[in-house]
């Protein structure tokens, strides 16, 4: 019985050292868990010059996206989703500082207005933080400073094909491709500005760049899947050049297209906004072509989606998914053939300003909510960093929609902000008659981008509130609009002494936010 009895305590005690030990291997292993759920990953999809209304999630009948409508069916979806600026660094650098241009004083495409290693960004606390930060795509955003500081993996393809990193022999041909003016069309485009490349792009779709940053961002994910990451992961498209591989070029029959207006008169509105056009020369194209660049814009768009899908199935592979933060956005839109354009420019119409936005956040079921609310693209990482309970610098001026997003606020913005230019002053509006020989004569002495001395020179700020859209255009014509009346904006009411009272209240307003923004801080470089 002693014997038993001994035997009996050994076995307890051994059976406590196990059952201690399983205790202690769960405690650690839920800790583990407990210190990955508080470093969830997060991605941030983000596309060139993409229209807020060409998803199939925001109803369009025509551009498939299948991909994306699957991430925003388990996610929340932003309708009035708007960018900070019409502009591609300043409305990349905005996001990622939560900070207005007039603030960030990033305000063309330049180099030197890329994020600096001393500027902060909400890169920086995740880097401090242990996160694994990386790029894969487009990158005008970041300089080779900041890079150098914040970057772990950098993957980086531009307009023109991939420049940085992992190349291929196939790579370099397309990028020889997409730089030279030889070819069929593309002279003609680059003298149009952003205009046709006809026929598809002679490589197999796994060698073009959208693929490519697919290859990237899939890399990225089985590197890393066991460490905290923030995974920067840009297309270049659907931008110019509009190109695109089968099957992608094929998918779109030009001829089923419903275009919008051809023909569009700019007298009443910003003598800037007809220089863009006649620069785009859009008006010389016929409707076949017109549309045969649309339908490529769309296949760009389809393209892009189909690499979302190859992230998004590798996240689910590697069981990712249930502590990932993903967010899909733009920078800014297209006119997509509006008033007789493409591409953009320094104006505020709803085709350009605002984007696509779809929020995914682990354990908070989106299900394809549509969010109503109105949201500022220097809102989406605030409302990141509020979810994850990280705090930011007060000087932030993005503010958490997140409040939105759990149901307890219906509203968020009252009012949206928009601006554009550099503080140089424009050159003066001539006459319409004179122009074509004002442009000859500033082409063989400027080059051909001369007309760019209209679009960014001169500061443009825009408010948009109510059914209201007001804008100031230094040096021109400045804008009044009822976008829920009139919804392309072609009437402008901005001499129309009925509505003086709606345009002194807005100019007030516009007048009372540049004092609280100043902008002494923009760079005079």
């Amino acid at each position: 019985m002693k014997l038993i009895n001994q035997a009996l305590k050994c076995n307890y005690t051994i059976g406590l050292v196990v059952m201690m030990s399983i205790i202690l291997a769960n405690h650690l292993s839920l800790k583990a868990q407990s210190s990955a759920t508080n470093k969830p990953n997060i991605i941030i999809i983000k596309t060139d010059q993409h229209r807020f209304d060409l998803l199939g999630c925001m109803g369009n009948k025509v551009v498939k996206t299948p991909n994306i409508d699957r991430l925003a069916g388990k996610s929340f979806i932003l309708t009035n989703d708007f960018t900070v600026t019409p502009i591609c660094t300043p409305s990349r650098t905005s996001f990622f500082t939560g900070k207005y241009v007039i603030r960030t004083g990033n305000v063309i495409n330049n180099e030197q207005y890329h994020l600096q290693p001393d500027d902060w960004s909400f890169i920086d606390p995740l880097k401090n933080a242990g996160y694994v930060i990386g790029l894969a795509g487009k990158n005008h955003t970041f300089s080779e400073g900041f890079f150098k500081k914040y970057f772990d993996y950098r993957e980086e393809s531009t307009h023109f094909g991939k420049m940085h990193g992992d190349i291929t022999e196939e790579d370099e041909n397309v990028v020889k491709y997409l730089t030279k003016d030889s070819r069929p069309g593309y002279e003609k485009s680059k003298m149009l500005l952003e205009g046709l490349v006809d026929g598809p792009m002679p490589f197999k779709k796994e060698d073009c760049p959208a693929y490519r940053i697919g290859d990237d961002g899939v890399k990225f994910l089985e590197e890393n899947k066991d460490k905290p990451f923030f995974l920067h992961f840009s297309f270049g498209d659907p931008h110019w050049p509009t190109v695109a591989p089968e099957p992608f070029y094929s998918m779109y029959n030009p001829d089923s297209l419903v275009l919008p207006e051809e023909n569009f008169d700019w007298k009443g509105h910003p003598f800037k906004h007809f220089v863009q056009s006649q620069a785009n020369g859009y008006d010389h194209y016929s409707h076949k072509e017109k549309a045969r660049i649309l339908a490529t814009y769309y296949a760009q768009i389809s393209f892009i989606d189909a690499s979302i899908g190859r992230l998004l199935d590798k996240l689910e592979s590697l069981d990712l998914m249930k502590n990932t933060i993903i967010v899909f956005t733009s920078d800014h839109g297209d006119f997509g053939g509006n008033y007789g354009m493409v591409a953009k420019t320094g104006g505020f119409q709803e085709s350009l300003i605002r984007i696509p936005g779809i929020v995914y956040l682990p354990n908070m079921k989106g299900n394809g909510k549509k969010i109503e609310a109105q949201i500022s693209n220097i809102d989406m990482m605030p409302t990141v960093f509020d979810y994850l309970g990280k705090s930011y610098p007060k000087e932030v001026q993005g503010k958490s929609f997140l409040k939105v997003l759990s149901g307890e606020k219906q509203t968020h913005r009252d009012v949206i902000f928009s601006e554009v230019g550099t503080l140089d002053t424009p050159p003066p509006a001539v006459p319409r008659e004179q122009y074509k020989q004002y442009a000859a004569e500033r082409a063989k002495k400027d080059g051909m981008f001369w007309f760019i001395d209209y679009t960014t020179k001169g500061r443009s700020v825009m408010i948009r509130k109510g059914d209201w859209k007001y804008t100031y255009n230094t040096g021109d014509l400045s804008e009044l609009y009822n976008f829920k009346k009139d919804p392309l904006e072609l009437n402008n009411l901005i001499d129309n002494p009925k509505y003086a009272a709606i345009q002194k209240e807005l100019n007030s307003e516009l007048i009372a936010w540049l004092l609280v923004a100043p902008i002494e801080n923009i760079r005079g470089k």
